[in-house]
């Protein structure tokens, strides 16, 4: 019986390392990749921003890690999973950074 807990246990824990080891370096600093759980487009008046003119592509997108604006110019990477990921970092002020953000081929 204790065998079949290790050996579940062994296979969970690698489907989930294996899950996401193609993040770059460059991107992942370690721990700072995962899978994006919320999308949302934006404009300029919903962020706050002057006028009512949409901010074309610009998203808002959220992971674990925080909530960011995504502007339509900040370069994509292509998912290894087809899933979309985002890399997002904490910096002095607390306010999170894009790092990269990974989409599908299709999008």
């Amino acid at each position: 019986m204790a065998r079949a807990w290790i050996l579940a246990g062994l296979l969970l824990s690698s489907t989930a390392a294996a899950a996401h080891d193609w993040y770059p370096i460059e991107c992942c600093s370690g721990m700072d990749c995962a899978p994006v759980e919320k999308v949302e487009i934006i404009s300029l008046q919903s962020a706050g921003i002057m006028g009512s003119a949409p901010l074309p592509g610009s998203m808002l997108i959220t992971t674990k890690h925080g909530t960011v604006i995504v502007p339509a110019n900040f370069p994509r990477r292509e998912s290894k999973d087809n899933q979309m990921h985002a890399c997002i970092r904490p910096s002095t002020g607390g306010t999170p950074r894009l790092i990269c953000l990974f989409l599908p081929p299709s999008t």
